[in-house]
């Protein structure tokens, strides 16, 4: 049997779930995730193909997915012939912009009762900054995760790519096949509201709690570096980057001591020193710092398992494409896109019986047109090619 996705095996979990993808680059994730579970991900376009397909984030997020043209504005009929048939329709617009073209959840559900529409905006369909734009950056802000990123004693920082809308779009997920279990048991579908706000909010684990549990607030601290309670250091250089060294855990630090010792850097001062002593922990992190510049972070990973030392490299995006890890999950797919192959991430997890589809192709611009206007939703030759002469697909 053939995927989605192109590969052959059996059907995904999700087989037979119909999507209509009317995402933005805010929620491409959510339709990707979505067909990598199996399901059947339409995504609509208008015509002549979303702005944004150029780029390494068309490919990353629309592998997999079918495509169709058609102005919302001009087409809302066709539109609806789609979602009688259809199981979710996930969106990322503004709020307000589905109702103002007279496809709210209202207008689907008078159509299809059980259709569940997913919405991922900045801030929610509610409260007072729902009609306020954001980007990525203004989202990360107002939800906390800037506060929490940098060195205590510089201003907060962003992490370097686009990462909430990302949260959004993956809980998106996670709340609208709760809303088809749902559908499915009562026949009736719902509107599933995710705010990337909250999204980001629920990123910061454990800080969050604090504030209204014992009044404790967690601050920014630089990475790697010592903080009250564990005086260690963790993030060192070495040769070709940086490795993390957990010293309290495991052997602690009598075990890196022995791993000093026999590569010749113990130091006279720490030789002197016992783990009691305040200035025993910084005497540990320099001669640390000496030994692991002589070092590639592979070495220095090996030497220390072979120790059950905690030492993990800090793994760059380079090094990832060739984690030996990786490969043994055969993590990598190719994907088919413009006439090329690329080698592509694949799967996140693994199912035993009912795989995730993984790479798969890229579709160009309308490329299911025939088959989703004509087959499904049932044009004749003659409407379709109206459609096309006015610009309506």
């Amino acid at each position: 049997m053939t995927g989605h996705g192109g590969s052959e095996g059996p059907p995904g979990a999700l087989a037979g779930l119909r999507v209509l993808d009317l995402t933005t680059e805010r929620a491409w994730l959510s339709g990707r995730v979505l067909a990598d579970l199996g399901a059947l991900v339409t995504l609509v376009e208008p015509p002549g193909g979303h702005p944004a397909r150029s780029g390494p984030a068309w490919l990353a997020f629309n592998r997999g997915k079918r495509s169709v043209t058609l102005d919302l504005c001009r087409g809302r009929d066709l539109f609806l012939r789609l979602v009688a048939d259809a199981d979710v329709v996930v969106e990322s617009y503004a709020p307000g912009t589905l109702q103002e073209l007279g496809l709210g959840h209202d207008a689907l559900a008078a159509v299809n009762p059980r259709v569940v529409l997913a919405g991922v905006t900045p801030f929610g369909q509610t409260g007072p900054y729902a009609r306020h734009r954001a980007a990525d950056l203004v989202v990360a802000a107002t939800g906390g995760a800037v506060w929490l990123s940098g060195d205590p004693d510089r201003p907060p920082v962003r992490i370097s790519s686009d990462q909430y809308f990302l949260h959004a779009a993956a809980e998106a997920v996670v709340h609208t096949l709760v809303a088809v279990r749902h559908a499915r048991l009562t026949g009736r579908g719902q509107h599933v509201d995710v705010s990337a706000q909250l999204a980001t909010v629920r990123s910061l684990m454990n800080a969050v709690p604090g504030p209204y549990t014992d009044g404790s607030v967690v601050d920014r601290a630089s990475f790697g570096e010592p903080i009250p309670g564990v005086p260690y250091r963790q993030l060192y250089a070495c040769s070709d980057g940086h490795v993390l060294a957990t010293v309290p855990f495991g052997p602690g630090p009598e075990g890196y001591l022995a791993w000093l010792r026999d590569e010749g850097h113990l130091t006279p001062g720490l030789e002197a020193s016992a783990a009691d002593d305040p200035a025993f922990p910084e005497l540990l992190a320099g001669a640390l710092a000496a030994y692991f510049r002589t070092e590639t972070k592979a070495t220095l990973t090996r030497k220390a398992l072979e120790r059950r030392l905690m030492v993990a490299p800090v793994n760059t995006v380079a090094d990832l494409m060739d984690d030996e890890q990786l490969a043994g999950r055969d993590y990598f797919r190719t994907a088919r896109a413009g006439g090329e192959t690329l080698r592509v991430p694949g799967t996140w997890a693994r199912l035993s019986a009912t795989p995730l589809a993984g790479g798969g192709h890229v579709a160009e611009a309308g490329a299911d047109n025939e088959t989703v206007w004509r087959d499904e939703a049932g044009l004749s030759a003659r409407e379709l090619r109206r459609h096309r002469d006015e610009g309506v697909i």
